[in-house]
């Protein structure tokens, strides 16, 4: 997977890419843009013990320009945003060290990072995570504000030992009742073991609801952490449903949502109360007709 980054030269804020949802990367339309940088791998996972791997920076913008390479610890947010925070809970920040830590790319090529992880010993067993982070300063303007824009690609040690990796469904949101369609479904799941979780591809989450499936998006739980997922559901016109989020291998939570067209029953009795008001008025007038015509020939008969 690619981590990539385009924008302008405006601003003067930190833009880093959240890690934890899988994207497709952000292609423009022709002609391409001044400012464009792709980070590959998105993210590592790396054994216990000392070792080397390689990121590569590429430019696919029509400008040359300079990156900085830092390396953090984070703590996750339940967006999936990384929050750098140093001496953040299993912390591996200072296990590692980069080169270098600058570099220029001409437009059109490719430049590679090496990170290395040096694990000390006897570790706690689990997951140990940093982040490292592509930053690219903003060119000089005369804008007021100027964007420094950037990559997290976040790394993960795996510390042998007693590994596990449990997560719950910590809490399940829906609306207990609603006109129609759709419904939003909110899931926070909660890491519970010793290393990240990934709920990716075939072990994605699945939402069962009033006899339905579908699918909550890629995501990943950090150890430690707890994420929050959203899906919608295009429920039937009625409906008393149950709605299910289960982790395989640990616990389910179920609400349930009732689905019923209210307003669809209040226009469909104003049609009927209208159609009866219509009925009593017509016949209310034929009466009225027919007695009036009963009253005009008892008077012409009284006549002859």
């Amino acid at each position: 997977m690619v981590n990539s980054f385009r924008g302008g030269t405006a601003g003067f804020l930190v833009v880093l890419c959240l890690f934890l949802t899988q994207g497709t990367p952000v292609r423009a339309a022709e002609p391409e843009p001044a400012f464009s940088m792709q980070v590959t791998p998105t993210r590592l996972v790396v054994p216990s013990g000392t070792s080397e791997h390689r990121f590569e920076v590429s430019n696919k913008g029509r400008e040359a320009f300079q990156v900085t390479v830092e390396k953090s610890d984070f703590v996750a947010g339940e967006s999936g945003a990384m929050r750098f925070q140093p001496g953040a809970p299993y912390a591996a920040a200072d296990w590692a060290s980069v080169e270098p830590v600058q570099l220029t790319v001409p437009p059109g090529e490719t430049r590679p990072v090496t990170l290395r992880v040096t694990v000390p010993e006897t570790p706690e067993p689990g997951d140990h995570q940093f982040a490292v982070i592509f930053k690219v300063p903003a060119a000089k303007t005369n804008a007021n504000i100027r964007i420094n824009r950037g990559i997290a690609a976040p790394v993960f040690v795996t510390v042998p030992g007693a590994i596990d990796r449990s997560a719950e469904i910590a809490d399940l949101r829906a609306p207990g009742f609603v006109l129609g369609g759709p419904v939003p479904i909110t899931a926070r799941i909660r890491s519970t073991g010793t290393v990240h979780r990934d709920f990716r591809g075939p072990g994605r989450l699945k939402v069962l609801a009033g006899g339905s499936e579908l699918l909550l998006p890629d995501f990943t739980v950090v150890r430690g952490a707890t994420r929050e997922v959203a899906a919608s559901w295009d429920a039937p016109l009625v409906c008393f449903c149950d709605v299910t989020v289960a982790v395989p291998g640990g616990n389910s939570r179920t609400v349930q949502v009732v689905v019923f067209p209210l307003h669809l029953l209040v226009v469909l009795l104003a049609l009927v109360m209208g159609g009866a008001l219509v009925w009593v008025v017509v016949r209310h007038r034929y009466r009225r007709r027919v007695e009036s015509a009963a009253r005009e020939l008892a008077g012409s008969g009284s006549r002859v």
